[in-house]
């Protein structure tokens, strides 16, 4: 399984940077994670269109789903031509409602939507993905990629070896379910959008670095990797800021990073 991190940064574009977006490859196929501004661009230097197998938006904030507007566009030139297969998979809340009316009558020649709840699991290819509601304003969810090299089952259970995980926070206040959720997570791609000096926002429905590492750590995480950071910070404060709560590898998002399990 690969993460290939697309865009990073918090509420808006910083300088040669974009909004939150990740590719999640396993098994020869390809999942887009939020696409936010700037993602379709740097997407193709990693795989064609054509190559996308589904969608994951995990929340309607503009900086995780703008480029589904322009996204839409290329699949409907491939699906035209043939290149692509028709009605997408996509998935995503179902609220606020008024962009996800939006959005729907923008994309629904082109895609599926399947609405994410907690109860939503789906069996992709040997990968099992499942949801958590975060601690956002609006309707958002925490996602967890768990693949296996060996697997003969048709879902949840059966017999399956090698597993790896990938847990995306998405935009979350720090809650302590969360890190069950994350248990045991190989790489925990964690917002940490605040520092130590913005504490006083953390009601936002935002973390600071420093929580991102006490989440990692409660976890269980072997690799924590900081995004969601608002562009102007420096981004070596929020690294030492989360070194104070965990001890392991962490790294700082950035375009154009690939990390393989």
């Amino acid at each position: 399984m690969k993460l290939t991190i697309l865009g990073t940064s918090a509420a808006y574009s910083g300088k040669n940077e974009g909004c939150p977006s990740y590719l999640i490859s396993s098994k020869g196929k390809h999942y887009l994670l939020d696409a936010g501004p700037g993602c379709v661009s740097l997407l193709q230097n990693y795989i064609r269109i054509t190559d996308i197998n589904a969608i994951f938006l995990s929340h309607l904030h503009a900086d995780h789903v703008s480029d589904i507007y322009t996204l839409r566009y290329a699949v409907y030139i491939a699906q035209h031509e043939g290149l692509m297969q028709q009605h997408m998979p996509i998935y995503m809340p179902k609220s606020p409602r008024k962009t996800y009316r939006f959005i729907k009558e923008t994309i629904k020649k082109e895609f599926t939507i399947t609405e994410i709840t907690e109860k939503l699991k789906l069996h992709l290819n040997g990968m099992d993905v499942s949801f958590k509601k975060t601690v956002h304003p609006v309707n958002t969810f925490a996602v967890r990629f768990e693949a296996f090299e060996n697997d003969s089952s048709d879902g949840f259970s059966g017999n399956k070896t090698g597993e790896k995980t990938i847990v995306y926070t998405s935009d979350t206040g720090f809650f302590e379910e969360l890190s069950s959720f994350s248990s045991g997570s190989h790489i925990l791609l964690a917002e940490a959008t605040f520092q130590n000096s913005d504490k006083k926002l953390e009601n936002l429905g935002h973390m600071t670095a420093e929580q991102a590492g006490e989440l990692a750590t409660k976890a269980g995480a072997e690799k924590l990797i900081l995004t969601h950071i608002i562009p102007p910070y420096d981004k070596n404060i929020s690294l030492k800021e989360a070194k104070r709560s965990f001890a392991k590898d962490i790294v700082i998002a950035e375009r154009g990073q690939e990390f393989t399990l």
